[in-house]
């Protein structure tokens, strides 16, 4: 018996020691002999460049211990600024021919902001607008805001503000009050995931913009297509604080055609998008929508849907993925009912997750995705193919609770946690996330409101050991 208590003592101070090291220890893991599989040891924490400004944090997810998770400061810093574009939700990326990256915003705010409180002021409130990263630069000269500025003149009350970068048709504003400044409210477009086609030897950017209406209705959706050949003029600078502005002349990124009735109705397939990796000549769209309350816990269960072009065209047919009633799943060229979409979750055992990413690595293909709704968790799965089924679940890593602000620190609504695959270094897995403010109004004039509705950024390295055990 008395052997029984110092076994029991020690199993006690030995997990007294784990817990009490810190999230970052590489101590070689001891070996059960009776376990099937053995690993040799802990994962080794990354070797981070100084120069990248990347902050440990503490991981909580399904396998800590191996995963390594960053909060990125770098970034973070790139995003506080404090003329023209101060803040903005979507904020997805997309990587461009040449090593350009292409930036596409929802609501966002212009103008200006106290440099010394991140108070946010004199600023206007485009539906949407886009960005260009020039060859992967990380400095503030190397992001080049592709605005339509109402005014450039610092003695302006609109000093660079700007007006929503593309209208729906159907919003009510005449021309002369948009010159003026005002901004539509009533139909709107929201940016959707982008893709690049070379057509005849001329590289194209197709992005999807869903139509919403004043109520945050999905109405439409515009497939809209922008040159890529030619240059970005290397002195164009905006939001800077830069006295010789020079205006977007070039015909770099100017937008081509623009299908305002591509899709109508209340589709939101190619949220997110992947290109078929070798002789796979589709491209994948994703969404998640809503099956209705959960009612074993209350929460907004979604399921995870796809659709494909027949080419690597996104104007090009478009084909969904649906399970028919005796289980099986085929591809079908009529737009599924609301049935058909709730029966036809690519993830295994009718999981839910929030806004889908899927990438393709090493031969398998990953899907992740915030938990859901305002979840700090970030979910992994993987699957053989583009279509699922997505399966082995697992829990990736859980953002902080606070982020870095002045002011109120924590998240209000935590959405769209977005997958950037042209912005990692070394393999890592980059999100952005985003926080509105508890009332629309907290955005303007208190200190730290600048940092509400605007991109945080977080790197996450040795993701695949979540599998280690597998």
């Amino acid at each position: 018996m008395r052997r029984n208590y110092i076994k029991l003592f020690c199993i006690i101070l030995t997990s007294i020691i784990v817990l009490g090291c810190n999230d970052y220890d590489i101590t070689p893991v001891e070996y059960d002999e009776n376990a099937k599989e053995k690993i040799s040891e802990e994962p080794i924490a990354p070797n981070i460049n100084p120069e990248w400004n990347l902050v440990p944090i503490r991981n909580i997810g399904q396998n800590a211990d191996g995963v390594f998770v960053y909060k990125d400061n770098k970034y973070n810093q790139l995003f506080e600024r404090t003329t023209g574009w101060n803040g903005g939700d979507g904020v997805l990326t997309t990587e461009l021919p040449g090593g350009n990256i292409f930036w596409s915003f929802n609501d966002s705010f212009y103008g200006r902001v106290n440099p010394e409180n991140r108070s946010r002021y004199s600023s206007n409130f485009p539906r949407n607008n886009i960005m260009i990263q020039k060859n992967g630069g990380e400095t503030p000269a190397d992001l080049v805001w592709l605005a339509d500025y109402i005014s450039t003149d610092p003695d302006s009350e609109r000093y660079f503000q700007a007006r929503t970068h593309i209208r729906h048709p159907w919003a009510s504003l005449s021309e002369e009050q948009i010159q003026n400044g005002e901004i539509d409210s009533d139909y709107l477009y929201w940016a959707g995931d982008a893709t690049v086609i070379n057509k005849e030897g001329t590289n194209k950017l197709q992005v999807l913009w869903g139509g919403v209406d004043k109520d945050m209705n999905r109405v439409s959706t515009c497939l809209a297509t922008y040159n890529l050949s030619g240059s970005m003029p290397s002195d164009y600078y905006s939001g800077l604080n830069i006295p010789d502005y020079v205006p977007h002349t070039g015909d770099y990124m100017n937008l081509e055609t623009v299908d305002h009735d591509f899709m109508p109705g209340n589709s939101t397939y190619g949220s997110t998008i992947l290109e078929g990796v070798e002789d796979d000549n589709h491209i994948y769209l994703y969404t998640s929508t809503s099956q209705g309350p959960n009612p074993s816990d209350k929460l907004d269960q979604k399921v995870v849907l796809v659709a494909r072009t027949q080419t690597r065209d996104l104007s090009s047919k478009w084909e969904y993925y649906i399970r028919n009633l005796s289980g099986q799943f085929g591809w079908q060229d009529d737009y599924p009912t609301a049935d058909e979409m709730m029966r036809s979750n690519i993830l295994l055992n009718n999981a839910s997750c929030e806004m889908p990413w899927i990438f393709h690595d090493g031969g398998t293909y990953y899907l992740v995705a915030q938990a859901g709704f305002s979840a700090l968790n970030m979910k992994i799965y993987r699957s053989d193919t583009p279509y699922g089924p997505f399966r082995d679940e697992k829990v990736l890593f859980s953002l902080p609770k606070t982020i870095d602000k002045i002011g109120y620190q924590y998240w209000n609504a935590l959405y769209m946690v977005n997958l950037h695959t042209g912005l990692s270094r070394e393999g890592e897995l980059v999100f952005s996330t985003n926080t509105d403010a508890p009332d629309f109004f907290d955005n303007f004039n208190a200190p730290g409101s600048a940092d509400y509705y605007r991109p945080y950024f977080y790197r996450v390295y040795n993701w695949k050991s979540v599998y280690r055990d597998e």
